[in-house]
């Protein structure tokens, strides 16, 4: 299938931007290629929550040492033994929820300046967009179809190439508040007899 370009109107030297990505005969310069190449996939977790979700994990150690204290405690040292496991589950629990507090500070941070996608599932639907798009190599333009995204998706304006992650990312964005794609390989409803 080949796609016409909306600025020239010719399919000629139109196609997909992942072909056009890979093409060795016929190779984009470097700076074309980061404006169209696929978006990153976002970043994994702060620093921070990862030390302590690390600390927290290395709790289980004491825990499970403690626990074998207790089993083995007699008399009066029973209530240390017991003590201590209770301090190393809380301490535990404690670990994790920093942890977690501050996974979700660093996401409201990156939120609040602007970054998306912030998820993995929100990145997937950029990256299902950018395997959407067209590129023409007349005009320099890259675009998408009729139809590219869902059946009702309509046509997209010929997009310069240093606005084409903003328009992934848009496009992800507003798909992600519709509800996401709806399938492109379904066939029309047979006529009632």
């Amino acid at each position: 299938m080949t796609a016409a370009c909306p600025a020239c109107s010719t399919a000629d030297r139109t196609l997909l931007v992942t072909a056009a990505l890979h093409d060795p005969a016929d190779a984009l310069d470097r700076p074309t290629r980061r404006l169209l190449d696929v978006p990153r996939e976002p970043k994994n977790p702060s620093r921070g929550s990862v030390v302590l979700f690390v600390l927290a994990g290395l709790q289980a150690f004491w825990i499970v040492r403690s626990i074998a204290d207790v089993q083995h405690a007699s008399g009066p040292d029973t209530p240390y033994a017991v003590i201590a496991l209770l301090v190393h589950v809380a301490l535990s629990a404690v670990l994790a929820v920093a942890g977690g507090l501050v996974r979700r500070a660093d996401l409201r941070r990156r939120a609040l300046q602007g970054h998306w996608p912030l998820s993995y599932e929100q990145w997937t639907l950029v990256h299902k967009v950018w395997r959407a798009a067209w590129l023409c190599r007349n005009c320099r333009v890259a675009f998408f179809p009729l139809g590219a995204l869902r059946p009702d998706f309509p046509a997209s304006p010929p997009l310069r190439y240093e606005h084409f992650q903003d328009w992934l990312n848009e496009t992800a964005r507003q798909t992600e508040l519709a509800g996401g794609f709806a399938p492109t390989d379904r066939k029309p409803a047979a006529p009632a007899a």
